[in-house]
Parts: structure tokens; sequence; C-alpha cells
């Protein structure tokens, strides 16, 4: 299946920054997937209807650990390797939350303080919906179709390593998608299964998947074909690279709004596709499960 070279993000395209490369070799190279963890910080501030910083600690993960869509405690238990902060302005997340620029920092360790990997940049952008009212208590809700969420990566001074993940907006509009790119040329495609010719999420009964849970598959750009390592059972299964909200306990999901992600990468791919893909991780936390679909779920 003709999946684009893992090593394109490693060349110096005009404008794009060289960087020595052994922090993310070191937290990213060794790990075939990632358990991505969101903290229970700002819960007062969510409480109180404001969005508070998102934060996040990252650990390597076994996907043995896996009963379908549920994580074990075990695995939840794992030292984390990383640490993730958004940093933003206040005004910008109580005012204009969905579309707020934010840079998202990643630092060795599992707390604070940590030395800086790398940084994914959000710029200032529009929501995925608008609503229009339409008379008393009325309102008719929109996509936008442009200014879309997108993240940059970037070193930890802000110059540009020339990947992006960014959402996608096409005919199809219940159906998520992203795309991940590498010197602006597209690599990715992130979408869930889907029926009735592409209109609609595959969930239960389509899929046997509930909705919540369903996965994000890897998908070639140019062929759209599932990237799957394993020739012999190809197509949409558990076994297939995906990026998936994963259950973490009734305690976690019943008691916070914090989200817990599963990332498996694509074999064979380098570490600095796999530090980029940590981005398109945060990117579908924002578009998807941060309350963006609100009115459109």
């Amino acid at each position: 299946m003709g999946e684009p070279k893992a090593d394109v993000i490693g060349a110096a395209a005009p404008g794009q920054h060289t960087m020595d490369d052994s922090p993310i070799e070191e937290h990213f190279g060794p790990h075939q997937a990632l358990l991505v963890k969101q903290t229970m910080r700002g819960c007062l501030q969510e409480c109180l209807g404001c969005e508070a910083k998102s934060e996040f600690k990252v650990a390597p993960f076994d996907v043995s650990q896996l009963d379908d869509y549920k994580v074990s405690e075990a695995a939840m238990s794992t030292p984390d390797s990383m640490y993730a902060i958004e940093e933003s302005s206040f005004l910008c997340r109580c005012c204009w939350r969905d579309g707020r620029p934010f840079d998202m920092r990643v630092s060795s360790g599992g707390e604070p303080g940590g030395a800086p990997i790398v940084n994914f940049k959000k710029p200032c952008g529009m929501p995925l919906w608008f609503s229009i009212p339409t008379g008393k208590d009325g309102t008719v809700d929109c996509p936008c179709v442009c200014f879309l969420p997108k993240v940059d990566m970037t070193t930890p001074k802000g110059e540009p390593l020339g990947a992006e993940s960014k959402y996608i907006c096409d005919i199809n509009l219940f159906v998520p998608k992203l795309q991940y790119s590498e010197a602006d040329k597209p690599v990715y495609i992130m979408k869930p299964e889907t029926c009735l010719g592409g209109c609609c999420i595959a969930c239960n009964p389509c899929s046997g998947k509930g909705l919540l849970y369903v996965p994000f598959y890897f998908h070639d750009a140019q062929s759209m074909e599932v990237i799957n390592d394993n020739r012999d059972n190809s197509g949409y299964n558990d076994q297939a690279p995906q990026i998936r909200k994963l259950w973490a306990g009734l305690k976690r999901e019943c008691c916070t709004t914090a989200d817990t992600f599963m990332v498996k990468f694509p074999s064979g791919i380098d570490a600095k596709r796999k530090a980029a893909l940590l981005g398109m991780t945060f990117l579908i936390d924002f578009t998807v499960f941060e309350r963006q679909q609100d009115t459109a779920s």
C-alpha cells in the first residue's frame, strides 16, 4: 500500500528548521503506542462555564492491556514519560472557547518543569459550528468551512518543523475528518469507519462499536485505504493503527470530564512523525471531544 516515506519530516525544506532530534528520539522512538491521559485540572473553572487549560500526561502503552475500548488499571498506572500543558489566554477560553489559539508545550517527565521536547501551536480560528437565531428560542446550526482548527509542530523555541494536523470539511459534515501533512504534502486522513456511503459514522449496530469510543483510523491520503500493519487482517479492525478515546474506569469517566486516548502508530514511522501524531491526538480531543460538536450530535 502506498504509504508515504517516514523520513519526509526529517528533510530540511525551505523555511523549515532543523534541530537536535535526541529528545524526540528518546521519548517517541522506542514506543509503538502511547496512552494520553487528560488530567482533572480546572474542574472548578469548567463548573462555572469557562474552559480550563488542557493538561495531559503521556505514558508508553502496551496494546495488550486494552480490552476493546477499555484500558486496564495497570496501564493507567504506568509511569508517565511526558507532560503537556496548554498555554492560552483566559479571555479567549471564556469568550472564544472553540476557536481559541493555544500553544501546547510538551516536556519530559510526568510533572511540570521537565526539559522541553516539542510544542504544538494552534492559531486563532473559527469553531466547527455556529448558530443562527431563527426567532424566539430557535437556532439553526451551520458548519464553518474556513479557518478550521489546526496545529503545527514546532521546536520549544517556536521554530516550525514542517508537520501540520488540521480539521477538514467536506460534503459529509457529520463525520469528523482530519488531515496530517508533512512539508505541505498530505500523508494521512484520520476518520472513523463510515456507513451509508460515507455519510454517517459506523457505530452500533453497524460496526459493533459505541459512538463515543469509535476509533479514528489512519487512511493513506492518496488512496484512502486503511493503513493496517497486518496484511492478513486488512481493513477496519482493532489491530489497525488508530487514535481512540478509551474508557478509563467508572470513577474517572463518571466524576470528571477528563478524556483518555490511545495512539497506536503505523509501523515503520520515525520518531518525529510519532511526535507529530501526538499533536494530532490533541487536535482530535479539541475538535471532537471538547464539546465542539454538541450541536451536531
